[in-house]
């Protein structure tokens, strides 16, 4: 409890600042003045790192084919390791960047063709998921894992993986929660500040971010009460 109401006060501590700097200034993001250059520039993101997840994705098949023994055999089960992670991170932040290059253009009412544009690239994106999923059995070749499309695929992948693989996973886990605490509740802050600095009000986000707080925090909290 006690590291949590440090996130928290971080997080404030981060926003206040942030948002102090805002309003000291009164600045203002010019999100309409740029926003077309915006919309390129994320939907180029996305779709360079859609392509690094593909082409991650054929050096894993690739390389998983290959046959080595002793020493090689660490050093490739490292690779595999190292190739399948970039490929799921590419393939992560890409159909998240794709979405936000998607509602700028919407939002900012950008000429049709770069809402279209936004399609292709969301689709791409979305294809490399399942294919990331399926890829991990050339990641670890010598293991048989549930299909991607089993409705229980998170949860047999967490069972059929050992102690120190679970280890790692809650630690990875647990440090995205704490680090993401702190940003949305800077952003709580940091929102506030900008609201009253811009006189553009952005109550509605603060309260979606909010909700995602109470929720993310309650199922966290309950799940470990409960176990």
């Amino acid at each position: 409890m006690k590291r949590t109401i440090k996130l928290f006060l971080g997080g404030g501590i981060i926003g206040g600042f942030l948002g102090f700097i805002i309003v000291k200034d009164a600045f203002t993001l010019p999100l309409y003045e740029i926003a077309m250059e915006m919309t390129l520039i994320i939907l180029g993101i996305a779709l360079l790192l859609t392509i690094g997840g593909f082409v991650k994705l054929a050096q894993l098949k690739k390389q998983s084919a290959q046959q080595f023994s002793g020493e090689d055999e660490d050093e490739q089960e490292e690779i595999l390791y190292k190739l399948y992670s970039d490929a799921s991170l590419a393939s992560t932040i890409s159909l998240i960047l794709s979405i936000v290059g998607a509602c700028i253009a919407v939002i900012t009412e950008q000429p049709i063709i770069f809402q279209a544009l936004s399609v292709p690239v969301i689709l791409l994106a979305i294809s490399l998921v399942p294919l990331v999923g399926n890829y991990i059995k050339f990641a670890y070749p010598n293991r048989d894992f549930p299909s991607y499309n089993d409705k229980k695929y998170t949860k047999k992948l967490f069972e059929m993986s050992d102690e120190g693989e679970r280890h790692i996973m809650l630690q990875g886990l647990y440090s995205a929660f704490s680090t993401t605490n702190i940003l949305l509740v800077s952003s709580l802050v940091l929102l506030m500040f900008y609201s009253v600095a811009s006189g553009e009000s952005q109550l509605f986000a603060i309260l979606i971010i909010a909700i995602i707080l109470v929720v993310g925090n309650t199922q966290y909290f309950l799940k470990v009460r409960n176990r």
